[in-house]
Formats: C-alpha cells, sequence, structure tokens
C-alpha cells in the first residue's frame, strides 16, 4: 500500500512538472510572438515615417520642376512612394475607421500624381490651380511627417498607436477631396575606383608605413587589424588603443579614410577656424583644388565636404570628407573614398550657356547664384551642368542643376541650413 501511495505522488509530481512545464513553455511562446508583433508594427511604422517624409521632399521639389522629365521622375517617385506608405499604414494596429482621412491623403497624393504624369506626358503645362493643389499637398504632409517623427511608441497594447494618432487624424479631418483633369553622395560608390584603375597592390608592410606616415608616427605604433574587401580593397590598420582607424587601398597604397574616435572636449572653433584647419590639411596631403561645398556639425566635430575643382567646374563624384575637432582643431575624420573613386581627367565644356540653361528653371523661383558643376546620376554617369542657386516661395534655398547640353532639369536639391551646418535634401 505505501509503494503505491508513494507511485501515485510520484505520477502526480510529474503530471505538475509537466503542467508547468507547458505553462513556461506556452508562455515563453506568447512572448516571442508578442515581440514579433511588436517588432513589425515598429517596422511598419519606420517604413511610413520614412515613406511620408519622401513624398514631402518630392512634393517641395515637384512644385520648382520646370521640364517633362524632371515632373514625371518626381511624380513616379510620389506614386511608389505614397503606395508603400498605404501599405505601412494598413499594418499598424488602427482597429476603426478614426484615420481613413490621412489614408486618404496618402491616397491621394499618388492620384493626383499619376493625374499630373499623365497630363506632362501629353504635353499639357502644369496649370496655376495644379500648383496651388500640390502646395496644399506639401502642407498636409509636412504636418503628417512632424507627428510622425514626433511619435514614440513601444506598442504595448493595441490602442497605443491608435490614441496617439488621433491628433493627426483631427488634423486631417477638413483635408479637401481633389478633383483631377511629380546630394549626391549616395551615387558615387557603386562602381569600380578610377584613381587606383592599373595600379599595383602593394605589400602590407609598405601600406603600414604609409598609414603611419599620415598620422606622423612610427611603423611600430599601428597594428593591421582585419582588411576590407568589395569594390575598394583596403588594408587596415589601428593606432592609440584602437583609438584611430586608417585604411589604405590595396591598389596603389592611397589613404582612403581615417577615424579618430577620442572624445572631444568643450567647443572653442567655429565653422571658419575649421574650414581653415581643414583647408590647411588637405594642402599638407598634397591635395590641392579642393573646393568646400556642405558642412554638418555633429558630436562637437565638424565635418566638411569639398568636391574637387577643375578649370572652375565643381566636380561633386570628386569628394572629399575631412573632419576637425571643435576643441582643439584636430582632424578626426578623412574620407576620400569617393575622390578615389571617381577622380580623372576629363574634357568638360558646356553646350548651352549659363542665360540659355535658366531659361529652363522654374518661375516659380529668383536666381541668385549660378555655376557649372558637375553630378553623379542614379545611373552611374556623370552630367554636366549649370547649378543655379535659387530663393523659393517660402524663402527656402534650392539648388537646380539644368543639363549644360540638353537644357533639361537634371536635379532639384533644397538647402538646409542651420547652426549645426548646410545640407541638402
Amino acid at each position: 500500500m505505501r509503494k503505491q501511495t508513494a507511485m501515485t505522488y510520484f505520477c502526480v509530481v510529474l503530471l505538475v512538472l509537466a503542467l508547468g512545464g507547458a505553462a513556461v513553455y506556452n508562455g515563453m511562446q506568447a512572448e516571442r510572438y508578442k515581440r514579433t508583433i511588436e517588432y513589425n508594427y515598429q517596422r511598419a511604422l519606420n517604413d511610413l515615417d520614412d515613406h511620408v517624409g519622401n513624398i514631402e521632399t518630392a512634393l517641395d521639389k515637384a512644385t520648382y520642376a520646370n521640364t517633362i522629365t524632371e515632373q514625371n521622375i518626381l511624380a513616379a517617385k510620389l506614386i511608389r512612394e505614397s503606395g508603400m506608405a498605404q501599405s505601412s499604414l494598413a499594418t499598424l494596429p488602427v482597429g476603426d475607421n478614426s484615420l481613413d482621412n490621412v489614408s486618404k491623403f496618402i491616397a491621394q497624393v499618388g492620384d493626383f500624381s499619376l493625374a499630373m504624369a499623365n497630363h506632362v506626358s501629353a504635353g499639357q503645362k502644369i496649370t496655376p490651380d495644379e500648383f496651388k493643389t500640390m502646395r496644399s499637398l506639401e502642407t498636409y504632409s509636412k504636418k503628417l511627417t512632424s507627428d510622425m517623427q514626433n511619435l514614440d511608441l513601444d506598442f504595448t497594447g493595441a490602442q497605443t498607436f491608435h490614441d496617439a494618432m488621433q491628433e493627426t487624424a483631427k488634423d486631417f479631418s477638413n483635408f479637401p477631396s481633389l478633383i483631377y483633369d511629380g546630394p549626391f553622395a549616395d551615387n558615387i560608390m557603386n562602381q569600380k575606383p578610377k584613381l587606383t584603375e592599373g595600379k599595383a597592390t602593394i605589400p602590407q608592410g609598405n601600406a603600414q608605413t604609409l598609414a603611419a606616415q599620415f598620422l606622423g608616427t612610427t611603423q611600430d605604433k599601428l597594428t593591421h587589424v582585419q582588411d576590407t574587401a568589395g569594390n575598394l580593397p583596403t588594408y587596415n590598420f589601428t593606432a592609440n588603443n584602437g583609438e584611430i582607424r586608417v585604411c589604405v587601398t590595396k591598389a596603389g597604397g592611397l589613404i582612403s579614410c581615417m577615424t579618430n574616435s577620442r572624445k572631444t572636449g568643450d567647443t572653442k572653433l567655429g565653422y571658419d577656424e575649421a574650414l581653415k584647419k581643414a583647408q590647411a590639411f588637405l594642402r599638407e596631403k598634397g591635395m590641392s583644388n579642393m573646393k568646400e561645398s556642405y558642412y554638418a556639425i555633429n558630436d562637437n566635430i565638424c565635418l566638411i565636404n569639398f568636391a574637387y575643382s577643375q578649370d572652375g567646374i565643381i566636380c561633386y563624384p570628386d569628394l572629399v570628407k575631412v573632419g576637425v575637432a571643435l576643441d582643439n582643431g584636430e582632424i578626426v575624420r578623412y574620407d576620400a573614398a569617393g575622390y578615389i573613386m571617381n577622380h580623372h581627367s576629363r574634357n568638360l565644356s558646356a553646350k548651352l550657356t549659363a542665360q540659355q540653361a535658366q531659361k529652363s528653371v522654374s518661375s516659380n523661383l529668383k536666381v541668385q547664384q549660378c555655376r557649372i558643376a558637375l553630378i553623379p546620376t542614379a545611373s552611374k554617369s556623370e552630367k554636366l551642368t549649370y547649378e543655379f542657386l535659387c530663393t523659393g516661395m517660402d524663402n527656402e534655398e534650392i539648388l537646380v542643376y539644368i543639363n549644360a547640353e540638353t537644357g533639361l532639369e537634371q536635379d532639384i536639391l533644397i538647402l538646409q541650413k542651420s547652426d549645426n551646418g548646410v545640407l541638402t535634401k
């Protein structure tokens, strides 16, 4: 009897353990499932934020597009971005029809863009009323962009996103129904490097000597670390306990980049002083004819973009970035990858005059300055253009690039100026 009781007790214990294990397993599965859902929601929200921002930028540019080619390019982008934004919005946990007006706005951006694409492809000009509609769409897109960027959600409940978007939904409640009758750094790294073409591969020891000379130290102070493959193969070295990293091209032995990750102190220098430091550094390294363009200040480092200037023509593909620490003026960043990828001797001549090219600039813009510039394209080619710095209707600064051979708009960039730099979108 005692033996049977013990056996029964043992079976009960096993059953309890089994049930407990199942509960733990089911709990873990539920938690995993919850994390997966939250991840999918967060990814959809991030995607929506990106697409809405792209819509805002494209609408802003479309206001100033003045040729069929550029208008069609921007219209196609708006159609694509609005479709992807709709898809992302549909993934999020709304649960009712409270965001129907937001969805309606995104859909009408796509519909309007398609109508405009058909319009200009038929050889018709965009009317003043259609430009007015475009500005209205841009105003709403800016509001939606701002609201999206202010969201900080963890999706702990299905109502979280719904509640957070209620104010946005109110803003779009009066959105009208429409009646219908559109720098360069991203394009310069996807090819074979021109500056090292035909040059022999140097030994790792030689590369280490070159890296030491660049840093102003001795070879024994550097450590060889894992090399980089890809379009621009490099030997890589570190110094100062890994705080400094230098990359040297295997072909030709050119310094492609250097990063000093030391912590910077209090700000003592401004942009003008940083620019002088960067210019002196480039001259010291034998890089002449470099013209500064845009800059950004982050973490007390001023990162300045320089482009090669050939006979007064600024060549944006030949890009060098120099970072200056604003505590003491030390060069803590150097990136010549764009220059190495693209720099070569070019025969550059414009077919059109600046006056002829300016006829292609939108009448909604007031031209302030003009210079000739070589820009890279998404198709990995280069185009000689006239770069017109203009003022828009809201006093924003716009860069319009007119092809110096065809007179067509090649690109439109919107300048963004702040205390932290001058950038474009």
